[in-house]
């Protein structure tokens, strides 16, 4: 809005004290009254009989409260800002602090007047604020430099390798009407260069404490701001001016948790701006951590504890009250946000908004916070803050306290709009209570160390009688044994139990572990299977903290440890896996995924060099992984949609891949010579992945040129086999972060006795020659490009031609009768519940699928469950066998998922816990598992019996 506050005045304030009001005209003189008409004269009084300060500054600088009756504050705030700029170019230093200190001056007067008027949000507020002293600041350093004899030839970089960083309420934009300024100074060794004879120690602080003077000191004229150095690295022991070297060792070895707080809102003021922002680009590791950082947590709940505890500031009341630090004020909101800020921020850069209100704007939008409770948040932020500047604008002193006595408390409520003290006492003490009723919410600590079946105590040397009753009763058979591991634990006899952090969180998360273990329906599998989680563990303090302030997160844990023994071990690897259960997509069933959902998780990896890619992408699967079994093993997923999401992050897995092999072939020896595509197969092909299924994949190419054009050329042969090698390498390779995946080549043609990388002319000489087997043929049906490079229409027309000459009937079916006898022969089911490669299993099902589409020479689609539809359809197969072979694949495909997330390639039906033999047997839709064992017998001798139907007699058994 650009017009005068006088056409702008939406508030109406009482005037409580008309006598000083009256007094107040006569030292400013009536030309200004005059000016603002009745209406803002009648304003003018009301503001300046409440604030002495205001009336103060108002006599001092009249002209500008006469420009604030014709000209808009929006329009004055950026000249006094201009003002402040243009001083970083005077020579003279007592020039500099007169202008800075005048200019305050009149922005004290425009803003408060804009604020009171409703004329201004508390954002423009700050904003001003916020500019003004990003100007002054570096105008201060300019001047500094000079003093010191250093030749100035930009006065917006003065001394390049020289810069400010601001913290605080500066750092995030959000000055309040008196704030001092949190300032760090720093220098990069590499870059800065002192004047010819000058010790570059003494004159980087020296200029460092004059920029402080010319900012702080008091003169005629007032002050700037208030200047505060000590957030610098070890300041008991560090000059004000520190090398931005030592900063970074100090925080990589000795950086804090309150630190790391207080830098997440640091940004560069003044003085070379791409020093400090590479200064701060280095700290972000030391700030967002990737690992979700509850440690970092207790220590601000800590903190908070501390500083409510301090005397009168744990009551609740508004006379005398810290709107700033009291319970219910500004630091409990500003620690909520902040809270989670540090919990996720390492992993959802979006939410790292250093200003407060941003930040719960953010994390309301990523669904980390309710978004009315956010909402209700900051509009409680915003009246707090708008109380905060009232009570300065009093006397301009740096106070956050509601005044104890009854007419100076009247003169804030005035100010805030309110004609009757004690109404407004009321508001507030019930705005205090609202704030400090959210902030418990997420910070109240006051575990019991009870459950609510009984006591639980975890010393002395052996188990008291009212625990043993606890354990007995939550249905531990052995509860003495029980309770002597949780002593062990409870006094540090695990690695992850040796600190007296770690031992003191473990006291808080028993109660909750023991009736979540009991809550499995098999309290003593859970039990078996938590004890090697928590035993691997290489350190507790991370996970216990999680675990302790994520109760829900804590049961949802043990639930899946009770299903998964495989679980178990993985997360003890990696017990930083757990962030992701945190993740509020880790709930959201896996048919809701937005499309592509994977694949965007993975765009981000074309910033990165090879190896953090690699790296990355290993951290990503195996997250991904966690959900997708996750989400099966708790049935919230069905294993139709469990195959499809684990194809989805097979596709974006090698994609990404590709495209990290594809940059460092590139780099090394020049753009691809040609088109090419990667053909997924098998289970790949036919997007029915297990947790542990391996990828069978084919890179096809078609040369363009002879060789590439790149700093070390290469003919297009060995470039494509080098790209394949290196794509195979990026996917297996064991990197700090483990594999990725397993690979098989052995489905191109001629096998592991043929190139890596197959051109498209041997593809298609290979497979319609005599060359190909039948079941080299039959693997195609399943094939479908996953990732390609501008072969994929020729490479798919290909493919088609290959299934539509695949050869006479009856020699399909005889060869295919023949590889399930050598396969039975060879590779014999493992149990009964080895359902892929049992007689009447997977494999008799999806050699079906594949010869009717041979035999029909129509390729049908890679997946099983469409292609037997596709066969019902052209009449090849019965309609009645069609569905048969369909119940029995979901059957098999339901039970195998949960077989491979849980257990992986072995399951002993007599080792089952309780709760998974519930799970597998809810998916078998039978009571128990001799009911399911049933299930697939009889299912078993349908396919085996269709198998021989519509292929041909399996001529080996098993056991011959």
């Amino acid at each position: 809005m650009t017009t005068p506050l006088i056409d702008r005045l939406a508030k109406t304030l009482p005037n409580i004290a008309p006598d000083r009001a009256r007094r107040a005209r006569e030292r400013i003189g009536a030309a200004a009254f005059d000016a603002w008409g009745e209406e803002g004269a009648a304003f003018l009084d009301s503001v300046f009989a409440a604030a002495p300060y205001l009336a103060r500054t108002a006599a001092r600088r009249p002209d500008t409260l006469l420009q604030l009756a014709t000209t808009p504050p929006e329009t004055l705030i950026e000249r006094l800002c201009e003002t402040a700029r243009d001083a970083a170019t005077l020579e003279d230093e007592a020039e500099v602090r007169a202008v800075l200190r005048r200019a305050k001056l009149d922005l004290h007067l425009v803003t408060a007047l804009a604020d009171l008027a409703g004329a201004f949000s508390l954002k423009q507020v700050m904003g001003a604020l916020t500019d003004f002293a990003d100007a002054a600041v570096q105008a201060s350093l300019a001047s500094a430099a000079r003093s010191y004899g250093v030749a100035v030839s930009d006065p917006l970089n003065p001394l390049p390798g020289y810069f400010v960083l601001t913290l605080g309420k500066h750092g995030t934009r959000s000055l309040n009407f008196s704030s001092d300024i949190d300032l760090v100074i720093a220098y990069e060794p590499e870059i800065i260069e002192a004047p010819e004879g000058k010790d570059p120690l003494k004159l980087f602080s020296r200029i460092a404490q004059k920029l402080s003077a010319i900012m702080q000191d008091v003169t005629a004229d007032g002050y700037v701001f208030r200047v505060d150095l000590r957030l610098r690295p070890d300041p008991g022991s560090t000059p004000v001016a520190v090398s931005a070297d030592m900063a970074r060792y100090y925080f990589e070895a000795l950086g804090q948790n309150w630190e790391r707080a207080a830098y997440a809102k640091a940004r560069v003021c003044a003085g070379d701006r791409a020093a400090g922002e590479g200064f701060l680009k280095d700290l972000t590791p030391f700030i967002w951590r990737r690992t979700m950082d509850f440690a970092a947590v207790e220590d601000i709940r800590s903190i908070a504890k501390q500083i409510q505890a301090v005397g009168k500031r744990a009551e609740v009341r508004a006379a005398g009250h810290d709107v700033k630090l009291g319970r219910g004020g500004i630091r409990e909101i500003e620690f909520y946000a902040q809270c989670l800020q540090l919990v996720f921020g390492g992993r959802m850069p979006a939410v790292r908004a250093p200003a407060t209100v941003d930040a719960l704007s953010a994390l309301a939008a990523h669904d980390l916070m309710d978004s009315d409770e956010a909402d209700a948040l900051i509009a409680y932020y915003v009246a707090l803050r708008d109380v905060e500047h009232r009570i300065q604008m009093l006397e301009d002193e740096q106070t956050q306290t509601l005044p104890l006595q009854s007419e100076t408390r009247r003169a804030v409520a005035a100010l805030s709009g309110a004609d009757d003290l004690s109404e407004f006492d009321a508001r507030m003490t019930a705005l205090f209570g609202a704030v400090h009723a959210a902030f418990s919410a997420q910070f109240d600590d006051g575990d019991s160390l009870a459950t609510e079946a009984g006591s639980l105590v975890l010393t002395g040397v052996e188990p008291t009688p009212d625990t043993v009753e606890t354990l007995d009763r939550l249905g531990f058979s052995q509860p003495d044994r029980v309770w002597e591991r949780l002593a062990g634990w409870a006094a540090g006899r695990a690695r992850a139990a040796r600190t007296e952090r770690a031992r003191r969180l473990f006291s808080r998360f028993a109660p909750r572990l023991i009736e979540a273990l009991a809550a499995t329906g098999d309290p003593d599998a859970a039990f078996t299977r938590f004890s090697t989680f928590f035993e691997g563990l290489p350190s507790g303090v991370q996970p216990l903290s999680l675990l302790v302030n994520q109760p829900e997160l804590a049961r949802e844990l043990i639930a899946m440890l009770g299903l998964a023994p495989r679980l178990a071990e993985t997360l003890a690897r990696r017990p930083a896996l757990l962030d992701s259960l945190l993740d509020p997509a880790f709930t959201r069933p896996l048919s809701e995924d937005p499309p592509a959902y994977r694949i965007e998780r993975f765009s981000g990896l074309e910033a990165l060099d090879y190896e953090q890619a690699l790296n990355a992408a290993r951290r990503l699967a195996r997250e991904e992984k966690l959900r997708i079994g996750g989400q099966l093993l708790l049935g919230r997923s069905r294993a139709q949609d469990a195959g499809q999401a684990y194809a989805d992050l097979a596709d974006a897995s090698l994609g990404a891949m590709a495209q990290a092999a594809l940059m460092e072939m590139s780099k090394r020896h020049g753009p691809p010579p040609g088109d090419w595509a990667v053909l997924g197969l098998g289970k790949l092909g036919g997007r029915e992945l297990s947790a542990t299924s391996d990828l069978d994949i084919m890179l096809v190419y078609e040369p363009g040129a002879e060789q590439s054009q790149g700093p070390r050329p290469l003919g297009a042969q060995t470039w494509f086999i080098r790209f394949t090698q290196r794509l195979v390498s990026a996917l297996t390779a064991p990197t700090e972060e483990g594999e990725l995946y397993e690979v098989d080549l052995a489905l191109r043609p001629s096998g592991s006795a043929g190139p890596a990388a197959v051109s498209l002319s041997r593809f298609e000489d290979y497979y319609q020659t005599s060359e190909a087997w039948t079941w080299e043929r039959m693997a195609l049906t399943r094939s479908r490009i996953v990732v390609e490079g501008g072969l994929a229409a020729r490479l798919d027309r290909a493919i088609s031609t290959v299934i539509e000459t695949a050869g006479p009937a009856d020699t399909l079916k005889s060869d295919a009768a023949n590889m399930r006898a050598r396969l039975e022969r060879d590779k014999p089911a493992l149990s009964p519940w080895d359902m892929k490669m049992r007689a009447g299993g997977l494999i008799d099902i999806e050699f079906v699928a594949q010869i009717g589409q041979l035999v029909l020479n129509k390729r049908l689609g890679a997946d099983t469950q469409g292609a037997l539809d596709r066969l019902v359809e052209a009449q090849w197969l019965d309609k009645a066998d069609g569905e048969a072979l369909k119940s029995a694949h979901e059957l098999y495909a339901d039970l195998t998922q949960i077989l491979r997330a849980a257990h992986g390639a072995a399951f002993d039906p007599g080792k089952a816990s309780e709760p998974f033999a519930r799970r597998l047997c809810q998916a078998a839709h039978c009571e128990d598992l001799g009911c399911a064992a049933d299930a697939l017998n009889v299912n078993a001798a349908r396919v085996r019996s269709l198998f021989e139907r519509y292929v041909g007699e399996v001529v080996f058994s098993a056991t011959e």
